[in-house]
């Protein structure tokens, strides 16, 4: 493996009366490489830094938007010292990790809630702050810069590093948040016909940014306006470049994105799942945070079981605490198949007060907090059921245009943190994923993380992304025949056809 970065160690003759050349001559000529441009920063280092060393020096390589940049001339041989930075710009999270590049060992792991959720927790609120007024995309992008800053200085404070031993950061995010990264306007992200600033931003220098940093950055190129780099770098974790088979790999939150594909052909879409399947919907839902409910259980006394994140007094229920609830609630006939509650079924099923509605609607009693119930309505159940049947049916009518039957997927990839926390049965209870054998499910947990690491670690993989890039056929949902149909079989528990669950029909 090859990394993104370099380093080189030159033993440099000194000059003389008869060999007078300067010292970035020096250095270039003694490099094997084409297109390398010494940075000022690096300029100024050559003296005293080539004397005081008697020309023994290593030169750290950058790769620049055409050739490489070098940014950084130190005494001696430091080439095993090389480090970067693998950053994933989510709209709700921020995650970094340090990796010391000729080992692939991870120094330091940091994450945050990104800032930016402080001028809308959805994407879409943000874009239209900045079409209300253009300072807004100032403040975006240094609220999403701040939090870039802060966790890179916790991590190298804890591996002992300074911003100058970075040599090169890989960024993985959807269009729009990397748009707001690079200060670039993203209302053409929303608009049709969908044609933004960039798919590719190519490669900028951090101090661009007014990051403390040497190094450029490389942010990974995007498929479409709702098709980021983060899937791109997700791509990475699978072997869909390669295998004779199909397999999927899903990404899903509020947005859902995915591919379908083989070593052969790659299609790709991307639709809105929504807020409920990340406890959006309901008045108790929340996120996935300390004392949020993310286990559900119902015992064979029909008795119901909570667990909360860091086992603290439930606040609220997160999207994998609601996909458990309501798979559990139908095994147990709590729910009927169309999602309406049986009332009667359990002491956890009754009739609470819906001030937004006047009325009182029925509703599972999950937990109660400092003597307040905690529920979950019927109405936060359909709204629940139209957002899995979203999901389903972008899954669906990806198949459906491949000519793929579920039987032939070989794999199907989860990524993201909805994707990782849930619990794999539930989600097949209710007909979020197709019911298929349990080891094609590959869990990938953070794999826009994960994939710019590995550009960091192996700079081949850039190959690997740019194959993506331009074997994907990018598909419009709406336009499939099957869609509307698709999506009305889909808003039942698991599905209007039973035969596609048998392992679910076989448990009810």
């Amino acid at each position: 493996m090859t990394a993104l970065a370099k380093k080189v160690y030159l033993e440099l003759p000194a000059p003389d009366e008869a060999d007078f050349a300067a010292g970035r001559e020096r250095v270039l000529g003694a490099l094997d490489q084409k297109n390398v441009h010494l940075t000022l920063r690096a300029l100024q280092e050559l003296y005293p830094t080539l004397p005081d060393a008697h020309y023994r020096v290593t030169v750290t390589l950058c790769p620049a938007e055409c050739g490489w940049d070098l940014i950084r001339v130190e005494p001696g041989d430091t080439h095993d010292a090389l480090y970067g930075a693998a950053l994933d710009i989510g709209s709700t999270n921020l995650a970094i990790e340090l990796l010391h590049l000729p080992s692939g060992r991870v120094l330091s792991h940091r994450e945050c809630t990104n800032a930016q959720t402080a001028m809308g927790t959805n994407i879409l609120d943000r874009i239209f702050a900045v079409k209300e007024d253009r300072k807004n995309l100032a403040r975006l992008q240094r609220l999403v810069l701040d939090d870039v800053c802060a966790l890179l200085d916790a991590c190298l404070l804890e591996a002992g590093l300074q911003p100058d031993d970075i040599a090169a950061m890989c960024v993985g995010g959807n269009t729009t948040m990397i748009h707001f990264f690079l200060g670039c306007d993203p209302w053409l992200v929303f608009q049709k016909p969908y044609a933004p600033a960039f798919f590719n931003p190519g490669i900028q220098p951090a101090a661009a940014l007014g990051l403390d940093l040497r190094c450029n950055i490389l942010c990974l190129p995007a498929v479409a306006n709702y098709l980021g780099g983060d899937i791109t770098a997700g791509l990475l974790m699978t072997d869909m470049d390669t295998r004779e088979d199909a397999a999927i790999f899903l990404d899903i939150g509020t947005n859902g994105e995915l591919a379908l594909g083989c070593r052969d052909y790659l299609l790709v879409g991307a639709g809105a799942a929504g807020p409920a399947l990340e406890g959006g919907v309901s008045k108790s839902g929340m996120r996935a945070e300390p004392g949020a409910v993310c286990r559900v259980r119902i015992d064979e006394r029909n008795e119901l079981h909570v667990q909360t994140i860091d086992d603290l007094p439930p606040e609220g229920i997160c999207g994998s605490g609601i996909v458990d609830l309501i798979a559990e609630g139908y095994l147990a006939g709590w729910l009927n198949g169309d999602g309406t509650l049986n009332m009667g079924a359990s002491e956890h099923i009754r009739m609470v007060w819906e001030a937004e509605s006047h009325a009182n609607i029925p509703a599972i009693v999950y937990a109660s907090r400092a003597g307040k119930q905690l529920y979950f309505t019927q109405n936060d159940i359909a709204e629940f059921i139209r957002c899995k049947a979203a999901a389903h049916t972008m899954v669906a009518t990806l198949l459906d245009a491949s000519g793929v039957t579920p039987g032939q997927i070989g794999a199907f990839y989860l990524s993201g943190g909805f994707g990782t926390h849930l619990n794999l049965e539930s989600a097949i209870t209710i007909g979020m994923y197709p019911d298929l054998p349990r080891e094609k499910f590959r869990i990938l947990g953070n794999s826009s993380l994960a994939g710019a690491k590995q550009v960091l670690l192996d700079a081949e993989n850039l190959a690997r992304i740019r194959h993506f890039v331009q074997s994907a056929t990018y598909v419009q949902f709406g336009e499939i025949d099957t869609f509307l149909e698709n999506m009305r079989a889909a808003q039942f528990l698991p599905h209007t056809n039973a035969s596609l669950y048998p392992s679910v029909k076989k448990r009810k």
